[in-house]
């Protein structure tokens, strides 16, 4: 009974994975970023002023745009209509 637990805990635990690494979009004053996603953008919020993500909040499509000032790194967070978060490190460069 014991070695059934045992095997049973050690199959459980090898099939949780660890989150994946957040990618870092590197952005500025000079040019836009395009971001690309797989269905079309509901949501994308940026965590400081000084990051702008725009996207065509009228009729849905499947990229955005991004453009920065110099400033802290902050973060970006996405919502496609199908309900999938994507959330990116921004930084000015």
């Amino acid at each position: 009974m014991k070695i059934y637990i045992t095997l049973l805990v050690w199959m459980y635990s090898m099939s949780i994975s660890a989150q994946q690494a957040i990618d870092t979009i590197y952005a500025n004053d000079q040019k836009n970023v395009a971001l690309f996603f797989p269905k079309p953008i509901r949501q994308g919020i940026t965590g400081a002023s000084h990051f702008v993500f725009t996207y065509n909040r009228e009729k849905e499509q499947y990229f955005g745009l991004l453009q920065a000032k110099p400033g802290t790194e902050s973060n970006l967070l996405t919502i496609t209509n199908d309900g999938k978060v994507y959330s990116y490190i921004l930084k000015y460069s």
